[in-house]
């Protein structure tokens, strides 16, 4: 994923005002060798494929972290996930007994942000892990807890206030962390905090840490009840794409650079992948942006072609990190950028562009590839149409 991935700590001049389109004959353009034609994804073609898909249904009901608290909106892009097997949870939850634990899980997303940038303030995470019935959640919830609690002999049992079939604990010595596991029907909420002001200065605060999850499940639990999900013997039915969003996106490779399976979401939940989590949440907002979808390209779906050209010029906006590159030939209204900062695993060039309701975005370590798979892809979307 690389949505906001770069410059979002620096200052950037605003936008321009979407400009007249000009015609484009989609012959003249340069794809390379990036497939120009959408993709009928009919239903899954595997039971993995559709628990994943199925995990992704869950992750639009995930609430941001904002949500808890307006603190939560700075992302570092790594952790945000769906996901089926839980590696995804291995840095803050012991995972090697997960199978034991739950071995009817179907699938889970996970999300997370924090107070401040760089791990300075309070980092707060939540999980969302699917099962087969309340009953299995329960007893998921119960078991999931007592095999990261057996991790280690420092963790202490703790209540949650207001959720006493909340199962949690806290290790009284060293980190100013605390886990929760609560079920709310076929749904595991797993909430991790980690106070890492608080831990610098070894320094401990059980109620403060307490308190949080409490505010936290008051949002994620009645987010999380309105999910209704797919009876466990009718997963290979579910439509992977039901209207069409993520065929329009290029296909992946190998080298995008992303873990994130490829996945149609709800507008909002694109937040969740952000790094300036705060500014494009009001993008969304602003341009009624309803559907996002990634794959070897990402693309947001707007209320009309105004709001899909005001989304694109946001994802390829100047700053003191972004810099101007050329638009790829023959494709003047597609813009395209340098990243000059110093993140590692930022990609170097970026590009955008709109057709009708679609705003999408590419990168690529080469110029003339990112140009080319805009090109590809704004193709796509008329040959969509």
């Amino acid at each position: 994923m690389s949505v906001g991935s770069c410059g979002a700590d620096e200052a950037a001049s605003a936008a321009p005002d979407p400009a007249p389109t000009p015609a484009v004959d989609i012959a003249q353009l340069d794809p390379g060798n990036f497939p120009t034609q959408p993709r009928d994804l009919g239903k899954p073609v595997s039971r993995e494929h559709a628990r994943l898909v199925e995990a992704q249904r869950l992750g639009n009901y995930l609430p941001l972290p904002s949500a808890t608290d307006p603190i939560f909106v700075h992302n570092d892009g790594m952790w945000v996930n769906a996901f089926i097997d839980p590696k995804p949870l291995g840095a803050i939850m012991a995972t090697e007994r997960f199978s034991e634990a739950a071995p009817d899980f179907i699938g889970g997303f996970v999300t997370t942000a924090g107070s401040e940038r760089d791990n300075e303030g309070i980092d707060i995470l939540n999980a969302a892990l699917l099962f087969p019935s309340e009953k299995s959640a329960q007893r998921a919830a119960a078991e999931l807890e007592r095999v990261d609690f057996e991790y280690n002999n420092r963790n202490q049992r703790v209540d949650i206030p207001k959720y006493p079939e909340a199962h949690a604990h806290w290790q009284p010595q060293g980190s100013q962390s605390i886990g929760s596991w609560y079920a709310v029907g076929p749904v595991v909420i797993y909430s991790w905090v980690y106070d890492y002001k608080l831990s610098y200065v070894e320094r401990h605060d059980l109620a403060g840490l307490q308190g949080l999850v409490a505010r936290n499940l008051d949002v994620v639990i009645p987010a999380m009840s309105e999910f209704e999900p797919t009876p466990p013997d009718k997963l290979m039915d579910i439509d992977v794409d039901p209207e069409g969003v993520l065929g329009r996106t290029l296909p992946g490779t190998t080298s995008e650079g992303t873990k994130n399976p490829p996945g149609v979401y709800d507008g909002v939940s694109a937040v969740h992948f952000a790094v300036d989590m705060s500014e494009l949440r009001q993008v969304i907002a602003d341009n009624g942006v309803d559907k996002f979808a990634f794959d070897g390209s990402e693309l947001f779906r707007a209320k009309d072609a105004a709001g899909a050209a005001n989304v694109s010029a946001h994802l390829t906006k100047l700053s003191r990190k972004l810099r101007s590159e050329d638009s790829p030939r023959n494709l003047p209204q597609a813009r395209c950028v340098e990243y000059i900062g110093r993140e590692m695993l930022a990609f170097r060039f970026y590009c955008s562009v709109s057709h009708g309701r679609y705003a999408a975005y590419t990168w690529s370590s080469q110029l003339l590839d990112a140009q080319q798979r805009i090109s590809a892809q704004y193709a796509l979307l008329v040959n969509a149409e």
